[in-house]
């Protein structure tokens, strides 16, 4: 199992495929198929690096919720120790702000930052939903709340076109109960976190990525970010909602790898 200390912790890695090095920022949260498929489509072009943030998965299991900050500066360890001076950046959600973070303040080392679904600052709504979210977790059963999760993560359509499937997560969750209080932590983090300041110093090859249906970080947050980013690009989907990287899969790794191979995004 690939381990590395990193600010004292030992955190979990993994690495897969061949190509430039790409490592992956991703949130906590992933739909009943998961993302071996779309790690799979990735590792045939490049050399994928994932972890487990610290305090989740098989990371050492400390008290979650540490700062966006921090899990950049976890990243830039990873990087360290793998001695990668240089990536590309693909980040989802969570890992928007950990990509914010290590592009701006370590620019020599992000060959091309993608930022799908990212977040601005609290604003009212995410303020909100990020409330609810934690009220949710407190009050609902774990299969109640794995299914309010999925509700707001994913588009009607695509839970329709999968019921077993998500029916078989939230059944799952009864055996795996989530954590309220992490829970709590993690959103906090999220929603101390302001991207707004880092904007004018990131100055690789980016890319925006939008939903209009995004419920959890709308569209407004990456289309600023687009237009503050020198040079930056936009695209967004025709749909997905907030986890469109597995409710779009090949549409989004077409744009990726477009971006990436600089074949043109369309």
């Amino acid at each position: 199992m690939p381990q590395a200390t990193i600010q004292g912790l030992t955190l979990h890695y993994t690495v897969a495929g061949s190509g430039e090095p790409l490592v992956l920022l991703m949130g906590q949260s992933t739909g009943p198929a998961g993302r071996d498929d779309l790690l799979k489509s990735l590792a045939q072009h490049y050399t994928v690096i994932t972890h487990d943030q610290r305090g989740t998965g098989r990371s050492q299991k400390v008290p979650e919720g540490a700062s966006i900050a921090t899990l950049a500066a976890d990243v830039i360890g990873l990087m360290d120790f793998l001695g990668l001076d240089k990536v590309h950046l693909l980040c989802h959600s969570t890992g928007c702000g950990m990509g914010h973070s290590i592009a701006s303040s370590h620019p020599g080392r992000v060959k091309k930052l993608i930022l799908a679904a990212p977040w601005a600052y609290a604003d009212e709504h995410l303020t909100g939903i990020q409330e609810l979210r934690k009220a949710a977790a407190i009050a609902l059963s774990p299969e109640q709340y794995a299914c309010f999760n999925a509700m707001l993560l994913f588009p009607p359509e695509f839970r329709r076109e999968d019921t077993a499937g998500f029916a078989r997560a939230a059944a799952l969750a009864k055996d795996h109960p989530h954590n309220a209080s992490a829970i709590a932590a993690r959103l906090d983090a999220i929603l101390a976190f302001d991207a707004r300041g880092l904007w004018p110093a990131i100055k690789c090859p980016t890319l925006v990525m939008v939903s209009p249906d995004d419920q959890v970080m709308p569209r407004w947050f990456g289309i600023d970010a687009a237009r503050a980013i020198a040079g930056a690009q936009l695209f967004e989907f025709d749909g997905g909602g907030h986890m469109f990287p597995e409710t779009r899969t090949q549409v989004f790794l077409e744009t990726v790898h477009a971006f990436l191979t600089n074949t043109g995004v369309r």
